[in-house]
Parts: C-alpha cells; sequence; structure tokens
C-alpha cells in the first residue's frame, strides 16, 4: 500500500555553537513552554517522517526544513514529549550543497504539509530514503544493512553529484547506474544461505510516464526505472483535497488542521490539476480526484455527497489489461507505480505454470491478475481483501480469470490458516504476496502465511520500519530476506515503496517443523494484522531494541 525511518546518533555541535545552542536551550527549558522559540542547531542525518535530527543541551530534536551538516536557526513547534521536541527551520545559516529553492510556493516552515523534502535535490532525497530504509532494517529487522554507496554517494564524495544548479532551476540529474548485483543475493528454493555481507539498499527512480515495464533487470537493475523527465513532479494522480472557508481546495499545515490553499500543487499530476483548475468548493469539506494518464479519464468526487454529481469509474491500464476502478478504490498514486511493481513482484515470486499463489490484502486485484496469466490454467491465485468496493473493481477487472479466486475477507491469522482449506484435503501454497498497509502484517499474520511454507513471498512496503518488524518475524519462522528493491514512487516527500523477497532459510523440512512450531505459539498472541489503537502505535520488541545499529535518539513513532 501508499499513500511513514531512524537514524543513529547525532555528531555533536560545531564549535562555538555548541554552548550557545546549549545554553539557550536549557534558558527554553526553563519556561513553561518552549513552542514558539529559536533554538539553534547543527542538523544531523534524515530519519523517519520526513525530518532530520538534531541535539541541543542533551535534548533531541526532530527538525524539518533542514538538510544533514546544516547549522540552521529553528523555532519549537512542539514540546509535549519529554524525550524531545519537533521544530521547523526557519534560517539558514550553513545551508548544504544539497539544498535548492522549493519548487513549490506552498512550501516551508508553516505552509502546506503535503511534501517534506522540497528543498532538497532529488538525489539527497534518494540518499536519506535509503538510509531511512537502511537503519529501519537493522533496527527492527535485525539486519546488517547500508544505503549503497555507489547509489547513492555521501556528500563531497568522488561520486557525489556536483553543487546544484542556481536557485529556482532543477537540479543536475544523476546518470544511471551500471547495473550491478542484487542488494541481497539470491538463493534457489530450499538450500541454505548463501548471503554475505551488509544489505545495500538502493532508491531507483522511477519516471512519471511510466515508461518501463520493469525498473532495472534480474541482477539488481540500474538507478534508473523507466524515461522521461525527472524533477519530482506532476506524479499524484490520485489527491484528497481539503477546503477552505472561501471553497479553495488545499492541503493541510503539517501536524495541523488549518488548510493551506493550494491550487496549484506542484506535484499533482496535470490532468488533476486541470480537472481543478479555476474551480470553488464552497460547503464541500473535501475534494477527491483521480486521473488515470493511460485514459485521460478524471473522476472528482465531492464530501459531503450531494455537493456535486456523483462521480464516475476511471480505467486504468496496465500491460492491455484494463481495471475499471472508483475514486474510492485503493490504485497507487504514481503512473508508474503499478507496472514496476507488478514487474519487480514477478521477477521475484518467478511464478510457474501450475502454481498456486496467495495474494493478501489484494486490493483491486493488481498483483492477482498477473500471477494468474503466470500460473496458467493448471494454477491458483487465491486473493484476499477487506474492502467492498476493491473487491467488485476487481471482480469486474479479472472477470475473464477464471483462475482468480477472490475472498472478501479481512486478513487475519484465522482467514490466512484457513485460505487453502485443513486437514488430508488442504491445498498447497507456492508463492505468496502481500501488501499490507501502513501498520504492516503482524507476527501473527506471518506466522500464519509462513506456515503453509511457500517456497518464496513478495512483500510490498510502504513502511520500512512495518517492513523491518514483519522481516524479523519472519526471521524467527526461517525465512529469510534473499533480495530488496525500493522504488521512489512519492517524490519530495517522505515516503517510499520497498518490494522483499522472502525465501527459506534451510531446507524444505526443516523449515516446515520451525513454521509450524513457532507459527502455534504466534498464532495464539496477539493479532497485530489490526491497526493499533489511536495514539499507541507499535513499538519494537526487546530483541530488537537490543539488534545491532539500535539507534541513540528516540523516535515519536516509539
Amino acid at each position: 500500500m501508499s499513500p511513514a525511518r531512524r537514524r543513529p546518533a547525532v555528531a555533536a555541535p560545531a564549535a562555538g555553537s555548541a554552548g550557545k545552542s546549549a545554553g539557550s536551550t536549557r534558558g527554553v527549558a526553563e519556561a513553561a513552554t518552549a513552542v514558539g522559540s529559536i533554538i539553534e542547531l547543527v542538523v544531523g542525518q534524515v530519519a523517519h517522517g520526513g525530518f532530520c535530527v538534531a541535539r541541543a543541551g542533551g535534548r533531541v530534536v526532530f527538525v524539518r526544513h533542514a538538510l544533514p551538516g546544516e547549522r540552521v536557526r529553528a523555532r519549537v513547534t512542539d514540546d509535549s514529549h519529554d524525550r524531545y521536541w519537533r521544530a521547523d527551520a526557519v534560517d539558514v545559516l550553513t545551508p548544504a550543497p544539497q539544498r535548492v529553492a522549493a519548487p513549490c510556493p506552498h512550501a516551508g516552515p508553516g505552509a502546506c504539509g503535503g511534501c517534506d523534502w522540497q528543498h532538497a535535490d532529488l538525489a539527497a532525497q534518494r540518499r536519506g530514503k535509503a538510509e531511512v530504509i537502511a537503519e529501519a532494517l537493522r533496527r527492527f529487522g535485525g539486519l546488517d544493512a547500508e544505503a549503497d554507496p555507489e547509489a547513492h554517494p555521501a556528500p563531497g564524495s568522488p561520486a557525489a553529484p556536483g553543487s546544484p544548479a542556481a536557485p529556482g532551476s532543477p537540479a543536475a540529474p544523476v546518470p544511471p547506474a551500471a547495473p550491478r548485483a542484487a542488494a541481497v543475493p539470491a538463493d534457489r528454493p530450499g538450500e541454505a544461505s548463501t548471503r554475505r555481507g551488509p544489505v545495500r539498499v538502493i532508491v531507483e527512480t522511477v519516471s512519471v510516464d511510466g515508461g518501463s515495464d520493469q525498473a532495472g533487470s534480474d541482477q539488481g537493475g540500474s538507478d534508473q526505472a523507466g524515461s522521461g523527465a525527472d524533477d519530482g513532479l506532476g506524479w499524484r494522480t490520485r489527491m484528497r483535497f481539503a477546503v477552505t472557508a472561501q471553497g479553495e481546495i488545499g492541503l493541510r499545515a503539517s501536524r495541523s488542521h488549518e488548510v493551506v490553499a493550494t491550487p496549484d500543487c506542484r506535484i499533482a499530476h496535470p490532468l488533476v490539476a486541470a480537472a481543478l483548475a479555476g474551480r470553488r468548493f464552497p460547503g464541500a469539506d473535501a475534494v477527491e480526484v483521480a486521473a488515470s494518464p493511460s485514459t485521460g479519464q478524471v473522476a472528482v468526487a465531492v464530501h459531503p455527497a450531494g455537493a456535486a454529481p456523483a462521480p464516475g469509474e476511471v480505467v486504468e491500464t496496465v500491460e492491455q489489461r484494463r481495471f475499471q476502478l472508483g475514486p474510492d478504490v485503493f490504485w497507487q498514486v504514481h503512473p508508474g507505480a503499478p507496472r514496476v511493481l507488478v514487474a519487480a513482484v514477478r521477477d521475484a515470486l518467478r511464478p510457474g505454470p501450475g502454481e498456486t499463489a496467495l495474494d493478501l490484502y489484494s486490493g483491486a486485484g493488481l498483483f492477482a491478475a498477473f500471477l494468474a496469466v503466470d500460473v496458467g490454467p493448471g494454477g491458483r491465485v487465491v486473493a484476499m481483501e477487506s474492502d467492498a468496493a476493491a473487491v467488485a473493481a476487481a471482480a469486474r477487472s479479472l472477470a475473464d480469470l477464471p483462475e482468480v479466486s477472490l475472498r472478501s475477507v479481512r486478513v487475519t491469522p484465522a482467514t490466512v490458516r484457513g485460505v487453502i482449506g485443513s486437514g488430508p484435503t488442504a491445498g498447497r501454497v507456492d508463492i505468496a504476496v502481500l501488501d499490507p498497509p501502513r501498520t504492516g502484517a503482524g507476527p501473527a499474520v506471518m506466522a500464519a502465511l509462513l506456515a503453509h511454507h511457500p517456497r518464496a513471498v513478495a512483500y510490498v512496503a510502504c513502511d520500512p520500519v512495518a517492513l523491518g518488524r514483519d522481516l524479523a518475524a519472519a526471521s524467527e519462522l526461517g525465512y529469510e530476506l534473499v533480495s530488496l528493491r525500493a522504488f521512489d514512487l512519492f517524490p519530495m516527500t517522505a515516503h517510499v515503496e520497498c518490494v522483499a523477497l522472502l525465501k527459506p532459510r534451510v531446507t524444505e523440512p526443516a523449515v516446515t517443523e520451525t513454521v509450524r512450531q513457532v507459527g502455534r505459539i504466534a498464532a495464539t498472541g496477539t493479532d497485530r494484522s489490526a491497526p493499533p489503537p489511536p495514539g499507541r502505535p507499535g513499538v519494537s520488541s526487546a530483541r530488537h531494541a537490543g539488534a545491532r545499529g539500535t539507534s541513540a535518539y528516540p523516535h515519536p513513532d516509539q
């Protein structure tokens, strides 16, 4: 699913600024509230959620609108937590070479919260996302991981891109990297692990035109997926806008209910922008737009219902297959995402004729449709989805594929355990793909899935922290990360999409017994496939809190 990242200890403030920063923070701490106060910070590494980490007077500060290595003056926006504050950089005293002028006039402190990284060039954005993924894999997955130093060179290194162009002009493009080995070497089914060295994370570029059916080769690919202009703008085909008191469309400020008018949102696809140009929606609460670049169709839904005519469906086309979707049905918001993700999943699983595949959290049937083609008439694809509108859309779009069995059920340990029957007549599961919500699948669902001992599992993740936790659960069940690909499907924002391939760590009989034993234990525990209660996000287990690479600072997701 789409459309949130961790970091080790931050370097101490530079000489000459440390005393001033610490002193000012102590003074602020004595006041009734620090909100609105200005503190001077030396900014550290990128963290999960669209901000960087700094320290002031021993306190962790999560800073938006800053970049690693910068010295900034920041306004405190939240001091409600004992372990950390939040702040916005309002004055950049020493800019990083990766800083650029934001292309959107609505980006910046106190303004629209729709984007996180408009002030960074695209190379810096992707390096930051790679570091966030690597940190999540270390901290929550217990894996040795790092951002690939060749694909994402550190600023100032000989391989790093040149200085950004003049303010307001696009950053110099990053040349495509030569094909390289996969981030984690792949094993043949049933063989023992051959993985050596760290997981090296590469965040691949995906063009807006979706010109490439597959982002890279089966050797791990290059940094460039697809073709076309790469400025990080004009990619979002599905958007939900709030509405101002004057009826203008807008987005909310960061961590706020305030609506900032954004009639010219820079990341909106041109079809979305054209559909809303010059329009106002008095009395509406929200406006949803769904555009299909493959067919040119646009649907606009105004809330509350009745404020405008009911919207129609749009048709998305992927590899000549048509998907009929209402604007309320989940679909990837980047035009190139469906083709790139389908190619990555098929390349990872390599489905064979006659195999049985599970598609968990199947949505409108994107993966199920192409897995059905791969397994053929002698195979079967069982797709599980709880959203009724998505299941109805899948039923229409996949009506010509008798290999697909749609199940309108919530994905839980019980439904996954019983998906192919039980006892002597139970069927087998050869491969599986899951595309869970941002909270992840959870250890109980992972245990139920792996109890079917598939030969390969493709995990599509929109949150690297949830992915790390579920990879740790899979490791306890005898499965390991074999390959990982990451795609920049949400430029200018903190979001990133991953496709992880899991396979049994040891020979099949041993894996089967391990999965059965641990699966019985996990299935009796708490079902973490359900979203956590509001205000109570999941935390890592004690095992992962002590894993190699644990960060030395707290995080608001914990």
